[in-house]
């Protein structure tokens, strides 16, 4: 009985193994790096515009999303509805295939890429069989397994690694995490007989300059997900389970030329020490230079003028930038409190200057607060289903399901940040490897089908 028991347990599970592998067999190495390749050459990077309340778009973002609207829409299938929005955003809706009820699942991946490196021009190099060494690029740039940017190289070789020639950025933030669900979505639409839940992915625009959610549309998937994974990580063994609350305050301080001579008489205002002196009341021991781990912070990290509705500055007046970061509910109401009495000293040590908070926004929430109790560890199992072990850590950081949790609490519940491929975003240096594209689309799957276990 024992032994017939063994049987049938081991044959189940070859039978769940065959058919991912019958699935991933079908996005081979070559066809992810020309997938990859064909997103590297769109120039989609967006803009750093001041204003929060508008939403630049480049023509490469439109051109991208073009091109990924019109791939995913070539995959045909009865239950895919693909939507692009007028504001340059994919969406993709795949309906259930089994019977009973079982949580769905958003996944996201964002289609800009970040305007803090050259980004023009881009020129991807094949790296076949990578040997192990360094990768030697132009104007002296050299990806080294010893350095920070390569460490991970040292678990790569043999694979196919992917540069830019080294003047530019690569674009693997996030276009490797687009190629992934790219894949995914095409395995899913052409092998009906892979069972899944409801499937939902979203590819949005601006996520590098922190407008992600800006134009994010939740009445297009209609209801609110169960699960939701966000496909833009940077490191291999890790996922994230918590990240930090982020709120941007600014503070103007407004003040006037009158002479110092006599400045009690005229009511001399000197925004410049009064804001300086703001500044200077945040405790040393809360400035990010000295905090870690799941420690907040308190960053005041831009003095500059205002400009008046011709765009020249106020040289009499000062706004501060000022970033409230925290874990805990309870650090953030205390950061809140602090600048709240700080600012109230310092309109009583400089009663001629206007002092006032301007702005309050926030920017992304702890996804921690909202995710599903289970997803940590369905996401463990799933990771060691294919071969990819990963932990998880809490994110010094935001992320895409950050911003939508911050602008959308009572649609959007807190979502994990998954590895993409991508390494050494935001430079030069910017690599990834095509084999873990691929073993990410099996991860996936993986993942898809540990949901239709969740109760």
């Amino acid at each position: 009985m024992k032994r017939l028991y063994f049987f049938v347990i081991l044959t189940a599970c070859l039978l769940s193994l065959n058919a991912r592998v019958a699935l991933s067999d079908k996005v081979g190495n070559d066809r992810m790096l020309d997938r990859y390749l064909a997103y590297t050459l769109i120039e989609s990077q967006s803009i750093d515009e001041p204003s929060m309340s508008s939403f630049p778009m480049t023509d490469g973002q439109r051109e991208i999303a073009r091109y990924i609207y019109d791939e995913i829409k070539a995959f045909g299938g009865k239950n895919v509805k693909v939507t692009l929005s007028d504001d340059f955003y994919v969406y993709v809706d795949i309906a259930s295939n089994v019977k009973n009820a079982v949580p769905s699942i958003l996944l996201m991946a964002h289609l800009d890429v970040t305007p803090e490196a050259p980004g023009k021009g881009i020129s991807p190099i094949v790296h076949r069989n990578y040997d192990g060494g360094k990768i030697q690029l132009k104007d002296g740039v050299v990806i080294d397994p010893a350095m920070p940017q390569g460490a991970h190289l040292n678990d790569l070789v043999g694979k196919t690694i992917v540069t830019s020639d080294g003047t530019t950025l690569l674009g693997a933030d996030d276009k490797t995490g687009c190629a992934v669900l790219v894949s995914l979505v095409e395995e899913i639409v052409k092998n009906p007989k892979f069972k899944h839940g409801r499937i939902m992915v979203a590819f949005s625009q601006n996520e590098d300059v922190g407008k992600a959610a800006l134009r994010y549309d939740p009445t297009v998937f209609g209801d609110k997900p169960d699960i939701v994974i966000d496909v833009d990580g940077d490191t291999y063994d890790k996922f994230s389970i918590a990240n930090f609350s982020a709120i941007g305050q600014s503070y103007l301080f407004k003040g006037n030329k009158a002479h110092p001579s006599h400045g009690k008489e005229t009511k001399y205002a000197d925004a410049l020490t009064a804001a300086a002196y703001f500044i200077g009341l945040v405790p040393p021991e809360l400035n990010p230079g000295q905090r870690e781990g799941e420690q907040g912070y308190v960053h005041c990290y831009s003095m500059t003028h205002p400009l008046d509705e011709n765009g020249a500055p106020v040289t009499s007046d000062y706004v501060v930038k000022v970033r409230l970061r925290y874990f805990d509910q309870s650090e953030g109401d205390y950061q809140k409190q602090l600048m709240a009495f700080n600012l109230a000293k310092t309109q009583s040590a400089f009663p001629f200057v206007e002092a006032m908070k301007t702005d309050d926004e926030m920017q992304y929430e702890n996804v921690a607060y909202t995710m599903p109790t289970y997803l940590p560890v369905m996401i463990e199992t799933a990771a060691r289903n294919v071969g990819m072990p990963m932990t998880p850590r809490s994110e010094r950081g935001g992320t895409t399901s950050a911003m939508m949790v911050a602008r959308f609490p009572d649609v959007m519940p807190g979502g994990s940040g998954i590895y993409s491929g991508q390494q050494a975003e935001h430079s030069v240096y910017e690599w990834c490897c095509v084999e873990e594209m691929v073993q990410l689309v099996d991860f996936c799957e993986s993942l898809i089908t540990e949901v239709l276990n969740i109760k």
